[in-house]
């Protein structure tokens, strides 16, 4: 018998607050029986939410504290420390890659969103959701936080800048103080 998951409380509010965000991201990822790559998923909390079905699901995190929070709470995904600029895996590794509230932490967003080109299977998914920059979030996040501000991107350049890193498609669909992008390779 599995260990049960047990998240701490911070994780299990964040999934509550985010509980919309999650459920579009699911139904744009679909991902039962897919290998899921989730670039910054942090302690896994919202990774396990939109991807339970999947096949594999994998957790690429440079926090080691986070990951070490994740397997303590026993989270039923699998941990590897790295970046999004140079994932560590192989050409076609996963059908889906997901960037949920992390793409305005990765300095080099065109390496990420080559990497991501690279690791999907053709005919894979990559899914961004990010603050839009005009949004108030985006702008409190910058002004209080120092968070980042000018790595928010807006979704026209989000989706310019997925195809010129070799998706065949993307699109871009506003959400809440968001959007998310959808690009198949």
């Amino acid at each position: 018998m599995e260990p049960e998951y047990r998240p701490p409380w911070g994780d299990r509010l964040r999934v509550r607050t985010r509980r919309a965000i999650l459920a579009r991201l699911r139904s744009l990822l679909e991902p039962e029986g897919t290998r899921l790559l989730d670039l910054g998923g942090g302690t896994g909390v919202t990774t396990v939410t939109f991807g339970a079905g999947a096949r594999e699901v994998v957790v690429l995190e440079p926090n080691e504290r986070k990951i070490a929070s994740g397997r303590a709470a026993r989270a039923p995904v699998t941990f590897v420390p790295g970046v999004a600029e140079a994932i560590p895996y192989p050409d076609g590794r996963f059908d889906r890659v997901v960037s949920l509230l992390s793409f305005h932490h990765f300095a080099r967003g065109d390496d990420v969103l080559r990497e991501a080109s690279r690791v999907l299977t053709p005919g894979g998914r990559l899914v961004v959701y990010d603050l839009d920059p005009s949004s108030l979030s985006a702008r409190w996040l910058g002004l209080f936080l120092g968070h980042h501000r000018d790595r928010f991107v807006t979704s026209s350049d989000l989706v310019r800048r997925a195809l010129a890193a070799g998706f065949r498609v993307a699109r871009a669909e506003a959400f809440r103080s968001g959007t998310f992008v959808v690009a198949d390779r």
